[in-house]
């Protein structure tokens, strides 16, 4: 296929959907010792409910503190959703799901400490191609048995797990975000298997679920009229708006993106300008409007930031651009050039303020996925343990003004 025009391998599909993937371990990926590079801010690493040179991920950050994700168990190949704050118990995370026999993972976590994730998902399979594959394909996570569907749900200290019904039509069901008003932003997926990525099905669409009347809306296309176009939206806003994209398949490997925001209340979407690029995703916004994500012409994604939805992208100096809080801060990935051992590392970018914050890690590569209002983030780093990396959850101080 010629790059300029093949759009984006369907391996990156849900890179909007759930984050981008980490490695559970990467035994076919050379060790690569610390290396020094410089001031970062301060890093957190969070470990595993397994102990020492075991898999972890982080997922989000609520104003709290509180970081979810998803954690290797012991004795077991099932892996499970965690909730943390370093502020309590001295930052042990807490199973949420200690009896359920299936892997499960945290998504997002609001202000309240109301979790959403996935039921049938846990952590990535060990071997380096596959979960390079995951990587590229953006999936947070791995179904551990083949084509068994998943399922969204919402956990809270009050009520504890509550498992969402199906969105109409879908086959299984991945969590994506969850707001503060309890909204959760659902991806529904088909009984097609993926053959790029075993254990995990195309998507139909996107939904949100309304805890109080239990039912579920569609967020529909800019232009429903196009074969196959598909919505795929990635973050919530506390008003109920979305971010992200439409996807239309290309041919059996291969879907275009187009970055797309959904309006609060109407959920009327709007078509962000690709500043003459073939692909484009959004992957977040603030409530100024400030929209972030990342343009491809068909190669490497390049992080970009939108003013405003009427805006032209404005290129950052990285991948992708995760997710941006009100101060105008965003959380994203940039090359990490000579690494033996993840190709990413992370950084916080402030466009407005013309700085930029490389965030430190073990010196083997990371990927912040989210950040709060006060700059804090979250997400995951490589770790070396007897010569077999391995991915941690971690958690970031804000930069330093």
């Amino acid at each position: 296929m010629n790059p300029s025009t093949a759009g984006i391998s369907r391996r990156r599909l849900l890179i909007a959907a759930a984050g981008a993937a980490g490695v559970a371990a990467l035994p076919g990926l050379a060790h690569a010792a610390p290396d020094s590079r410089g001031t970062r801010t301060g890093f957190h690493d969070i470990g595993s409910l397994a102990g020492p040179g075991t898999a972890s991920e982080g997922a989000d950050i609520n104003d709290r503190g509180d970081v979810v994700g998803v954690t290797a168990l012991p004795g077991t190949a099932v892996s499970h959703a965690f909730i943390m704050n370093p502020g309590v118990e001295g930052g042990r995370l807490f199973d949420l799901m200690p009896s359920e026999p299936r892997s499960s993972r945290a998504d997002a976590v609001n202000r309240y400490g109301v979790v959403a994730g996935t039921l049938g998902l846990g952590l990535p399979p060990s071997s380096g191609a596959a979960a390079q594959a995951r990587l590229m394909r953006g999936v947070a996570g791995a179904a551990e048995r083949a084509n068994e569907p998943t399922r969204a749900f919402v956990w809270s200290a009050r009520t504890g797990i509550d498992v969402l019904p199906l969105p109409p039509g879908a086959f299984a069901a991945l969590s994506v975000d969850i707001n503060d008003r309890g909204t959760v932003l659902v991806v529904g997926t088909n009984d097609v298997p993926d053959p790029n990525v075993p254990g995990l099905n195309f998507p139909i669409g996107s939904f949100l679920w309304n805890p109080a009347t239990r039912t579920y809306t569609q967020l529909p296309p800019p232009d429903p009229s196009v074969p196959g176009a598909v919505a795929l939206a990635r973050k919530l806003d506390a008003r109920g708006g979305a971010a992200g994209g439409v996807i239309v398949p290309i041919d059996a490997v291969a879907w275009r993106h187009t970055a797309v925001v959904w309006d609060p209340g109407t959920r009327t979407p709007h078509t962000l300008t690709s500043g003459g690029t073939t692909d484009t995703f959004a992957s977040d916004r603030n409530e100024s409007g400030m929209v972030v994500g990342w343009r491809s012409n068909g190669a490497q994604p390049t992080a970009v930031y939108w003013p405003s939805r009427t805006a032209d992208p404005v290129e950052l100096p990285g991948r992708v651009a995760s997710e941006v809080n009100d101060r105008g801060q965003i959380a994203g990935a940039k090359d990490f050039p000579g690494s033996t051992a993840f190709p990413f590392s992370s950084v916080v970018w402030e466009p407005l303020r013309g700085r930029t914050t490389e965030l430190r890690d073990n010196g083997l590569g990371s990927y912040v996925v989210a950040i709060n209002a006060s700059g804090r983030t979250a997400g995951y780093a490589l770790a070396a343990t007897d010569g077999r990396n391995h991915t941690t959850a971690c958690w970031w101080e804000a930069p330093r003004r």
